[in-house]
């Protein structure tokens, strides 16, 4: 017996869950090579990478009990859009030197 196939619901949530984990891989190192070119004081750099990781811990839970209550799809849309916004508004400031 064969599984039915999936869908392209399916497949559009996967590779935006796997793209948005990526991105999530990738800005940890980002936001301390960032604050390497910026400071060479090591305490400045580990509070960077700490703070990065900070937000999960801070709002998982809370965040968790909208998402059982709100529309899923609608409430990720909103989520990634937002933090897609606050990245590229990182990557903004960078670009132009006003990252400080």
């Amino acid at each position: 017996m064969t599984a039915p196939p999936l869908g392209r619901d399916y497949r559009l949530l996967w590779s935006a869950a796997v793209s948005s984990r990526l991105g999530d891989a990738l800005r940890t190192p980002a936001l301390a090579l960032l604050a390497a070119t910026l400071t060479r004081d090591p305490r400045v750099i580990a509070a960077v990478t700490v703070a990065g990781q900070l937000p999960p811990l801070l709002f998982g839970l809370l965040g968790g009990v909208y998402a059982d209550r709100w529309d899923r799809r609608r409430t990720m849309a909103v989520v990634d859009g937002l933090r897609a916004a606050v990245v590229g508004g990182l990557a903004l400031a960078v670009a132009l030197d006003r990252a400080g």
